[in-house]
C-alpha cells in the first residue's frame, strides 16, 4: 500500500503536517475489500464550513469521490450530509489525505466536534 499526496497538497502541505499523515498511515494498515476514513482533524471557518480532515485508507478498488453522498455523523448520530463533485480518485491499496468540507446548507444539526466519523 502506498500514501499518495493529491497533488495541490503535495505542493502546499507543512512539513509536520505531511509528517504527522504519515503515521497516520502507518498505524492503520490496508484492510483487504474495506474503505476506511481515518479521522485526523475537525473544525470550522471563517465562513462556518465544518472542515473535516481524514486519510482514506482504500483496500478496494478505485474508490472515486466525484458524485458521492458522504455523511459526517458525531457519536453515531447524522451531523450533515453532502454531495462532493471533486474528481478526486483513490486508486486500490493506496491511502489518500483529504479535507471533506460540509457546507452550512449541509448541516441537519449543530456540530460539537466531538466524537466525529465520516461514511459514504
Amino acid at each position: 500500500m502506498t500514501l499518495i499526496f493529491e497533488e495541490k497538497w503535495d505542493r502546499t502541505i507543512a512539513e509536520r503536517d505531511r509528517q504527522m499523515f504519515e503515521e497516520i498511515y502507518a498505524k492503520h494498515p490496508i484492510q483487504e475489500g474495506k474503505l476506511q476514513f481515518i479521522p485526523v482533524r475537525i473544525a470550522f471557518n471563517h465562513r462556518n464550513d465544518l472542515l473535516a480532515s481524514v486519510c482514506i485508507v482504500n483496500g478496494t478498488d478505485d474508490w472515486k469521490l466525484e458524485n458521492r453522498l458522504l455523511f459526517y455523523y458525531e457519536d453515531n448520530e447524522l451531523v450533515a450530509e453532502k454531495r462532493f463533485t471533486h474528481k478526486l480518485t483513490v486508486p486500490a491499496n493506496t491511502a489518500v489525505p483529504w479535507t471533506f468540507i460540509f457546507t452550512p446548507d449541509s448541516m441537519i444539526r449543530q456540530a460539537t466536534l466531538q466524537n466525529w466519523e465520516i461514511s459514504n
